[in-house]
């Protein structure tokens, strides 16, 4: 048989087009001003679409004004106004230098497919969870505990004793409860949340108790998901299918989440930190294999950290892979300046952002999601540049 001939859109390239959504709408919804002559004559005309005229009419403005838009796009989400507005013209632009290297670090790893997210309560937050700390307020007063109390307790960072003082005194099945009420209840899916399904979906690791995640990927076919939970099982995920590593437990199974110190104790090791048990053997793994992006969790000296130290501090000459974060960018800079320290010991990349604005999260990873977009566009266009040398 001979070969199908080639269509226009195919020698055109103009399927690159569906690749570059956000520059389209910025285009259509008459965002993009007046950034080239043919764009203002075909605006006058009153077309519809006016980014696909565009595109065909005059491919190179088109990619200049792409270009353009990418790189306004980039000094907008990771901050640069905010930085040098805060740290001063010149430690601000070598921050936001900082950011961009550190995000084209990111979407190279996107991009080798090396990347797996580890997703904490502040991604929950906006599906309309509570923070960890609200919860334990929360817990408090259905127990009828003192609310002074429970704010002492976690002013010292004893969030812990708050759940082992409502085990001892009114039983496992008091806090359980609060549990299932709580955690129980559908989420709202949010932009944020979107976005992860868009980047991921293979394997996904959460110290949430909530369903948040599987509810992203429910397309009507309950067995795409598998759901692990790290405090009962090593299963290994399932190539076919998006697994979800629970690493404190789930909701529905109260009895055998993470939650009070005795718990954390016998998950992590008493005296000390115990690598070999189920769940810090669970998390070395992924933390030895594989390049972690962490959203919405807060990376201070709790049992997961301490499990990433440990593993590294123990891992000696091996070589980890290189781990991500958003994360809050301290008011001073010689906080920022200590608190990139710290992760960088743990091996993990910070993307600063405001903070306080959440929101950034967000239209980071959308912007990962359109740089990844722009690559494969690239390697198209490379190859249709090989296929045209090659004989009829």
């Amino acid at each position: 048989m001979s070969a199908q001939p080639e269509t226009w859109c195919q020698a055109d390239g103009h399927t690159d087009y569906e690749l570059f959504e956000d520059f389209n709408a910025w285009i259509d919804e008459g965002e993009g001003g007046f950034v080239a002559p043919l764009l203002q004559k075909l605006g006058q005309v009153g077309l519809s679409n006016l980014s696909k005229a565009f595109f065909a009419g005059d491919r190179e403005a088109y990619e200049q004004a792409l270009a353009a838009y990418r790189a306004d796009r980039r000094r907008e989400v990771l901050s640069r106004d905010h930085f040098v507005e805060t740290y001063g013209e010149d430690d601000g632009q070598h921050w936001f230098e900082r950011n961009e290297q550190r995000f084209d670090q990111l979407v190279e790893c996107l991009h080798a497919q090396e990347v797996v997210p580890f997703v904490g309560a502040g991604i929950s937050v906006g599906g309309g969870f509570p923070t960890w700390a609200s919860h334990l307020r929360q817990q408090g007063r259905t127990a009828g505990i003192a609310a002074a109390q429970v704010e002492a307790w976690l002013a010292q960072g004893q969030y812990e004793e708050v759940i082992t003082h409502i085990e001892q005194r009114y039983g496992p099945e008091v806090f359980a409860q609060e549990i299932r009420d709580v955690f129980g209840k559908r989420g709202s899916i949010q932009d944020v949340t979107l976005r992860i399904s868009e980047l991921f979906s293979d394997t996904l690791i959460t110290t949430n108790y909530d369903r948040l995640l599987e509810q992203v990927f429910e397309t009507g076919d309950i067995s795409r998901v598998q759901v692990i939970n790290g405090a009962t099982a090593m299963e290994l995920p399932a190539p076919q299918k998006i697994t979800v590593i629970k690493i404190h437990g789930d909701f529905k199974d109260p009895a055998h989440c993470i939650l009070g110190k005795a718990q954390y104790d016998a998950a992590y090791g008493e005296a000390e930190l115990d690598l070999h048990r189920p769940i810090p053997k669970i998390l070395a793994r992924y933390y030895r294999n594989n390049s972690l992006l962490f959203l919405g969790c807060s990376l201070h000296n709790d049992r997961t950290v301490q499990v990433f130290r440990k593993a590294k501090r123990t891992g000696g000459d091996y070589l980890f892979p290189q781990h991500f974060a958003l994360e809050q960018a301290p008011a001073r800079l010689d906080a920022l300046v200590e608190r990139n320290r710290d992760l960088s010991r743990l091996g993990i990349t910070a993307i600063w952002y405001p903070k306080g604005d959440h929101d950034k999260v967000e239209a980071i990873l959308r912007r990962a999601c359109g740089e990844l977009k722009y690559m494969r566009a690239e390697r198209m266009k490379v190859q249709r540049r090989v296929d045209s040398l090659r004989p009829q």
